[in-house]
């Protein structure tokens, strides 16, 4: 399932909590990061803004992985 920045923000957090993942920006370069790595990590305005800046969306595979994606590809 893809999840864009605008649109979707709340399943977006959502999703990071049950998987216990945080915001994190590292470069410039939005990330969703596990418990325990603290490189990058920030509040979730910084990530919406730097994922909308790079174009990408969030995804869910289908095997439970959360990865960042390009905005534009189809869920």
């Amino acid at each position: 399932m893809l999840f864009r920045a605008i649109e979707d923000r709340c399943d977006v957090i959502h999703l990071a909590g049950r998987r216990r993942l945080s915001p994190a920006v590292r470069d410039g370069t939005p990330a969703l990061v596990p418990v325990g790595e603290l490189s990058g990590r920030c509040g979730w305005a910084p990530f919406f803004a730097a994922l909308e800046r790079r174009g990408l969306a969030v995804r869910e595979e289908e095997d439970g992985k959360v990865t960042l994606s390009d905005g534009k590809t189809s869920p």
